[in-house]
């Protein structure tokens, strides 16, 4: 395998890793969401706090889902860069995410060493949405039991 395959397949192992954080922010955020539709129902209007972080942990939750899509996208665009038989080509592919208007003109011919930095970015804003849902969880937790 050439180092730039072998690069390419060890950032695809990372990026799939990116799976695991989108399923606890799914948890999370169907939670928060469950709860902002149930409470009315069963104790009435909620607490601010309660409301507040419920709402955070949403729109955070939303957010990770966006950095989940673009970062399960490079995955799989590493995976089969680095699995296939022929030598590693970025012109032919660059051209197919310009015509789909996924890459801008301007990022066109960047090494692979700049796609993988660029993906890890997405995938570390990724990460940060679920640290902004589990402390948006638990400022609500602290807000409440200080009532």
């Amino acid at each position: 395998m050439t180092p730039t395959r072998t690069l390419l397949a060890g950032a695809a192992a990372l990026l799939d890793q990116g799976r695991n954080v989108d399923r606890l922010s799914r948890l999370l955020t169907a939670a928060a969401l469950i709860g902002l539709l149930v409470c009315p129902a069963a104790i009435g209007p909620p607490p601010l706090a309660l409301a507040t972080s419920a709402i955070l942990v949403a729109l955070a939750g939303f957010a990770e889902l966006y950095f989940a899509i673009r970062v399960g996208f490079d995955a799989a665009l590493f995976h089969r860069l680095a699995g296939g038989p022929e030598p590693v080509d970025f012109g032919d592919m660059d051209q197919a995410l310009t015509e789909l208007g996924l890459l801008p003109a301007a990022k066109r011919g960047r090494p692979a060493d700049a796609r993988i930095a660029g993906a890890r970015r997405l995938m570390r804003f990724q990460i940060l949405a679920l640290v902004v849902q589990v402390f948006a969880i638990a400022g609500g937790a602290v807000a409440l039991t200080w009532r």
